[in-house]
């Protein structure tokens, strides 16, 4: 569990992966030991050990489990292998698109594959038949989704290819039919013959009893999964077949897990990089093959026959890894968008808080990598060259698709990993009413479920929306909820009261007016607090006028000033309960019922909320109902947090 603020997480918003570690983890993916990836990238294995440990730093989740000298994938990697070779692809094809003396118009072809997704034979192969094409025809662009592959937001409405007119697209369907079926679709082109085998834990030469044995199938495309069913069928098997709800990547596990199963699948789909080194695979008796066959439709069918042809040369030849040794970085892409945007380099310098050398300075290191001048460099400024016009559209797909990866990287860690991100509103001491009840759920939920991570963030209103909505974080406690967030109540807000140092005289009153609250030295945060922006808020409606002595922009800061000297501040008074016992400060509530607020717990409405998300949303909901009094009770104590 960790707690940080709201400044750390729009840093870590930025550039936090760089393409050659992305590079040296997509080699990773596609071995079975750490020894041999890094031996395809000459490195010792420590050194390559290393680098795979800092992206997963940077990404702020697990990616490989260790076994010995193996690299087992977690499901989060099969997630960030597909976005991370697409942004590699990206940078291979902009470099050679850009440095064309003669570039043509960009062109568009989609590959949509009606298969399920598993870095083996076919997946490779297309990578590798991409790569190629990014050299043979840069001003291809080619978008691969498997079916059951989410897709990146850069490549929804908007992206790059979306704005590629018909006349210049083409689209390849890639799908698998089962000998089996009576009636296949119709194929352009035969890509590779697939045999089913029947795959389970170690067991010696023991063959295959399809009478007998316990037979299963992990979740696939509808036309592997009827052609299975039709193979039990048609061979009147003893058993029924098992249908496991779990993606083929998950196969390591089960096959540990449930060793007295077999499992049935098309063998492109096995793989060493899914955990399966101690696996034993047998041919089916009698054969199940699989086709993988093609279909070309749109007016670029030329151009996917070339990239088909490609396909099936790969799938011809033993399999091989797909190496991306990019040139370019993620830096200089920025610095290079910032300067197209801002209007120069010496803008994008003056944007970016850097001096204009050292933005020249990677500039120039991305037109080395290109082999030709993005600017035209003149005595009054810069101006974008034709090559940095060809280069635009690709560096600004690069940036969004990678924003757009570590925005979703929060989702899948909290549904792979349960890393949840909690913002919260700023503390105004650990007294407080909200931050006890943000203590317990914390306290609770590590308890009940010590492998869980939190990691809580304090900001104001507005940055905790903000950073909700863009999916920077998973959930947060806020006082507004704005339009484009879910939101679930947790009950009215801590009344609030005047806080202040004893020698202010408040009178005789149980509690001051709003034009009282005006007559007296505050101190406020009211640009950056939330709490005291509903104090200035309630005051203009009241058209009556709140001027702070002090613009103080911490809860904690404006306490301390106010034990220090004759001043006050507004805070609920349960932050300085141990001030005032103590008599270094002293409270009275605001008559003013519309200042408090009410609390929620909000959360993006894009996506689907994790097992530990809802979890945490009901003991939030739990520690709400009741007072801070009653929350202090061991965090193992489950009296508070059942259904009253």
């Amino acid at each position: 569990m960790k707690s940080r603020n709201a400044a750390s997480t729009l840093a870590g918003m930025e550039s936090v992966t760089k393409f050659r570690l992305l590079a040296k983890f997509v080699l990773a993916c596609q071995n079975l030991k750490i020894s041999e990836a890094a031996a395809g990238h000459g490195l010792g294995t420590s050194t390559f050990s290393t680098a795979l440990k800092t992206l997963e730093t940077r990404i702020g989740m697990r990616l490989f489990s260790r076994q010995g000298g193996h690299l087992r994938m977690m499901p989060s990697a099969f997630w960030l292998y597909r976005d991370a070779c697409r942004i590699l692809q990206l940078e291979h094809q902009a470099r050679h698109y850009a440095g064309q003396v003669e570039a043509g118009p960009l062109e568009r072809l989609v590959v949509d594959i009606d298969l399920s997704f598993a870095i083996g034979r076919l997946s490779k192969a297309v990578d590798r038949a991409i790569h190629r094409m990014g050299t043979l025809a840069p001003q291809t662009l080619i978008e691969c989704r498997f079916a059951d592959f989410r897709t990146p937001e850069a490549a929804q409405e908007g992206g790059l290819g979306a704005r590629i007119p018909r006349e210049l697209s083409a689209r390849i369907d890639i799908f698998s039919f089962p000998e089996i079926e009576l009636s296949g679709p119709i194929v352009s082109d035969e890509l590779y013959q697939d045999p089913w085998v029947s795959v389970s834990a170690s067991a010696g030469e023991a063959p295959l009893n399809i009478v007998t044995d316990k037979l299963a199938v992990t979740r696939m495309r509808p036309a592997l999964a009827n052609a299975i069913a039709r193979y039990v069928e048609v061979n009147g098997l003893g058993n029924p077949l098992l249908h496991i709800d779990a993606d083929p990547y998950d196969l390591g596990d089960l096959v540990l897990k449930k060793p007295h199963l077999r499992f049935l699948m098309p063998a492109s789909m096995l793989s060493a990089r899914m955990g399966l080194h101690h696996v034993e695979a047998t041919p089916l008796s009698p054969p199940l093959t699989s086709t993988i066959g093609a279909r070309i439709s749109g007016a670029l069918a030329g151009r996917g026959e070339t990239f088909l042809a490609l396909v099936k040369e790969n799938l011809a030849a033993p399999e091989d890894n797909i190496v991306f040794e990019p040139e370019a970085t993620m830096r200089q892409i920025q610095l290079f968008n910032l300067a197209c945007r801002s209007g120069g380099i010496s803008a994008a310098a003056r944007v970016a808080n850097l001096s204009q050398p050292s933005v020249s300075v990677q500039l120039n290191k991305l037109e080395k990598s290109i082999g030709s001048a993005l600017f035209n460099r003149r005595s009054d400024g810069s101006a974008i060259a034709q090559t940095g016009d060809r280069l635009l559209p690709f560096t600004l797909e690069i940036e969004a698709r990678e924003a757009a990866m570590l925005r979703l990287s929060h989702d899948i860690a909290a549904h792979t990993q349960a890393i949840v991100s909690i913002g919260t509103l700023p503390s105004s001491g650990h007294d407080s009413a909200l931050t006890a009840r943000v203590a317990a759920m914390a306290t609770r939920v590590h308890a009940s479920n010590p492998d869980w991570r939190l990691e809580i963030t304090e900001a104001s209103n507005a940055v905790l929306n903000d950073l909700v909505h863009s999916g920077a974080l998973n959930l947060a406690i806020v006082g507004v909820a704005g339009t484009k967030v879910g939101k679930i109540a947790l009950g009215p807000g801590e009344p609030l009261s005047v806080v202040a140092n004893p020698a202010i005289v408040l009178g005789d009153k149980e509690a001051l007016t709003l034009e009282d609250v005006c007559q007296l030295p505050l101190v406020m945060g009211s640009r950056h607090l939330s709490i005291h922006q509903s104090i200035m808020a309630a005051a203009r409606a009241r058209n009556l006028r709140l001027q702070p002595v002090v613009e103080a922009g911490s809860l904690p800061l404006a306490i301390a000033m106010a034990r220090r000297a004759p001043l006050c501040t507004i805070l609920p008074a349960s932050s300085v309960r141990r001030d005032v016992a103590e008599g270094r400060l002293k409270t009275v509530p605001i008559a003013a019922e519309d200042i408090s607020g009410q609390l929620s717990v909000i959360f993006s409405m894009d996506r689907a909320l994790s097992a530990a998300e809802r979890a945490i949303i009901q003991v939030l909901v739990a520690a709400f109902a009741h007072s801070p009094k009653e929350l202090d009770v061991p965090a193992d104590d489950d009296r508070l947090f059942t259904n009253d």
